[in-house]
């Protein structure tokens, strides 16, 4: 029986939130299907991307929070 995977199912693999078997049947499907191991290189790198990126709020965000954090009652108490 031929199963077809969504790009779902190997995003949920490179995550390791696949079962055992879907693990191993994804692996099986890919050395048979040079389309769908084509696929799960190219989130693979879209992962690797995702993951070297930084996020970090501007300069005025966070002088935001903390010129609030500095008149709330809770730092008054805090402090």
């Amino acid at each position: 029986m031929k199963h077809h995977f969504t790009q779902e199912d190997l995003i949920r693999d490179l995550y390791n939130e696949s079962t055992y078997l879907e693990k191993m049947a994804i692996q099986q499907a890919k050395k048979q299907n040079s389309t769908l191991d084509y696929e799960y290189k190219s989130l693979q790198k879209a992962q690797a991307l995702i993951n070297k990126a930084t996020i970090q709020p501007p300069d005025f965000v966070v002088q935001n929070i903390l010129d609030y954090s500095k008149s709330s009652k809770f730092e008054t108490e805090a402090g």
